[in-house]
């Protein structure tokens, strides 16, 4: 394959169709079918990666429809885990997966933005990084970078988009500060919460801990922070483990301190990837990670295929993924905005100045 006619085809692409925001609905539903459409645009299947059950649609038809009698703020909220993962060789910034995903987000609800009058519109992507160093072993400078190399990205769609509806980043440990509170008093509740949550996990399945534990060990950074790596296969099996309860102690202290006043507000619809459930969660409406993809954007990369057929189709690959092609994908150099934004630039992040293609159709 000549390379550099595909770096022009692939820059042409990237320009015209990921940053070019065309695709974004310019569609106006009229005040008499608002709930209805609203409705329907949310629960469109290409932009969902599970069933809905009948306590979702309650859950997001009943929040939707007290913002629209009342006029409220509509404040889209999506969970994420709120890091590149390490594995990544575009760690610890974001890359073309977390551009991928806000494209994704901004076509998802561009009727909704475009046509909702009676208040302003949010998209605000909630970060849970607040306790990932001490869960997975990796450090706060790698997080510190993905949380502001995202903000970056979300300056330049917001740039893109114009004022119809507001992006933003929050985290998790931010609204402990406005609450009072700090890390340390999530740590400590969550010190309080373990041994009970190391009954209930004592108590799954053998099946369903091994799933865990295996989770778990993905996630964790043996040669992080400290190293781990002399560790025997059982003391690395423990360690998981504890990681993994942990996680689930988080969940629950961290719904605890915020969830009733986040998570619950009246204005807010809370969106998740394939990542956990959590309290609350059961009744959240689940979304893909891209249009083509359901592994979560910050915990894969964004690449792109080149299909025989000159189709171009945008990829989230995972871990096991990138190990089966990592021999065959074309590192092709890009010229876009995205490598000449400011924000981007002070971020000495160069994800964007090139790109991954896998040439051929990918099958996992």
């Amino acid at each position: 394959m000549n390379l550099d006619h595909l770096t022009n085809i692939i820059n042409q692409y990237i320009n015209e169709e990921i940053l070019s925001l065309r695709s974004i609905s310019t569609q106006i539903i009229p005040n008499v079918e608002m709930k209805e459409k609203f409705l329907e645009r949310l629960f469109l299947r290409k932009y969902r990666k599970y069933a809905i059950s009948e306590d979702v649609r309650y859950y997001v038809a009943s929040k939707l429809n007290n913002i629209i009698d009342k006029g409220l703020e509509m404040r889209f909220v999506p969970s994420f885990g709120g890091y590149k993962h390490w594995w990544s060789p575009t760690y610890p910034n974001a890359d073309w997966a977390e551009v991928f995903n806000i494209k994704f987000l901004l076509e998802y609800l561009g009727p909704i933005f475009n046509s909702y009058k009676k208040n302003k519109v949010y998209l605000e992507y909630e970060s849970e990084e607040v306790i990932l160093a001490e869960l997975n072993n990796i450090s706060q400078e790698g997080l510190d970078r993905y949380t502001s190399s995202f903000r970056c990205l979300l300056s330049f769609f917001q740039k893109l988009v114009g004022d119809k509806i507001e992006l933003s980043l929050t985290l998790a440990r931010d609204q402990y500060a406005a609450k009072g509170k700090t890390k340390q008093d999530l740590l400590r509740k969550i010190e309080e919460m373990i041994p009970e949550y190391t009954e209930r996990f004592e108590g799954y399945d053998e099946e369903d801990k091994a799933k865990r534990i295996k989770k778990a060990s993905t996630n964790f950074k043996l040669d992080g922070v400290i190293d781990y790596t002399k560790l025997s296969d059982a003391e690395k099996e423990e360690l998981f483990k504890k990681s993994r309860i942990l996680n689930e102690a988080f969940l629950d202290a961290d719904f605890e301190l915020r969830g009733d006043d986040y998570f619950e507000n009246e204005s807010t619809i809370p969106l998740l990837f394939s990542f956990g459930l959590g309290p609350g969660g059961e009744t959240w409406l689940h979304i893909g990670s891209s249009s083509s993809s359901m592994v979560d954007f910050w915990a894969g990369m964004g690449i792109l295929e080149y299909r025989e057929d000159g189709r171009i189709v945008q990829r989230i690959i995972s871990r096991s993924q990138y190990d089966i092609i990592k021999d065959q994908i074309i590192k092709v150099e890009v010229h876009s905005a995205l490598t000449d934004d400011i924000c981007i630039k002070d971020e000495t992040n160069k994800n964007f100045s090139y790109i991954y293609v896998y040439p051929g159709t990918l099958i996992f």
